[in-house]
């Protein structure tokens, strides 16, 4: 299990390079998040991970988005993004997905990309990205999980330990199982990407 000083490490390292690595070959993904939000009118959305802001840009402009992140690093780049745009509502935020400084049911809509598998407690994330959000509400996870295979899921099993030390993520890191244990119900997955075991996982905030 990672602990938080390893995170805030490894993302302060990411930070600079992470448009690069996680922009253009993800910004269709991203898209699509946001579109199986669907979104209300002036809908209130929390982006947990929002990381150096790549995301933000791609709401639409009425939407008041709250983004989150655990890196303070990240949250720089996402700071000087937000200054340089020209449309959008959006705050930035520094703190842990897994307590999140909000009341229960306060936003519409929920994004996750790229956050669980690198929290140090993924399920409590989970459940507490679905306590803030109203009854209804979408819940999109963007991430990637382990694949089918079980040859690349062994691969990825034996650098797990190396991905989680250095770069901040679990590689060896099964869907099913921390939906389960956050209590969560899946609607819809669906692969992000042609290549690689990325997946949209899109889930419903129930009553």
């Amino acid at each position: 299990m990672m602990d938080a000083a390893t995170v805030q490490a490894a993302y302060s390292r990411w930070a600079r390079t992470y448009d690069w690595t996680f922009g253009i070959w993800f910004s269709a993904a991203r898209r699509r998040a946001i579109e199986r939000l669907g979104l209300p009118e002036n809908a209130r959305v929390i982006e947990v991970g929002v990381g150096t802001g790549l995301s933000l840009p791609l709401f639409p402009e009425e939407c008041r988005v709250v983004g989150v992140d655990f890196s303070r690093a990240m949250l720089e780049r996402a700071t000087l993004r937000r200054r340089r745009g020209k449309r959008g509502r959006w705050t930035l935020v520094e703190g842990d997905g897994g307590r999140l400084p909000f009341a229960d049911a306060t936003f519409d809509a929920a994004l996750a990309p790229f956050v669980v598998s690198a929290a140090p407690r993924p399920a409590a994330l989970l459940r507490d990205l679905q306590r803030v959000c109203k009854p209804g509400a979408k819940i999109v996870i963007l991430n990637h999980f382990s694949p089918a295979n079980p040859i690349v899921a062994g691969i990825e099993r034996a650098l797990s330990a190396l991905t989680s030390r250095l770069c901040g993520f679990h590689a060896d890191f099964p869907l099913e199982p921390v939906f389960e244990r956050a209590g969560i119900a899946i609607d819809r997955i669906e692969r992000a990407t042609m290549i690689g075991s990325w997946y949209i996982v899109t889930c419903t905030r129930r009553e």
